[in-house]
């Protein structure tokens, strides 16, 4: 899933935002950075979203974690953030 944005909605989860491309399915997998790990994070599941009626393009998709992601150190302009599933 290439991430867009990390929005951390409470001390204990955090949301990834992003084009997943593979079905994400609950459990551990890798944050990176430019290839590189940065944090492995629990998937508990998908947000559901839907797009605008007069929208072309698909929305986003909205991963829920369990714990928190320093955003931080994280530029979504210059950085390939990733999330890929582990094993």
């Amino acid at each position: 899933m290439q991430v867009l944005d990390i929005i951390a909605i409470s001390p204990q989860e955090t949301l990834l935002v992003g084009y997943p491309t593979e079905t994400l399915r609950p459990g551990p997998w890798e944050l990176r950075r430019n290839g590189e790990l940065v944090a492995t994070v629990d998937v508990t599941g998908q947000a559901a979203t839907e797009a605008d009626q007069k929208g072309k393009l698909a929305p986003p998709g909205v991963v829920m974690c369990r714990g928190r992601i320093d955003k931080k150190g994280f530029d979504f302009t210059r950085d390939e953030v990733t999330l890929v599933r582990i094993g």
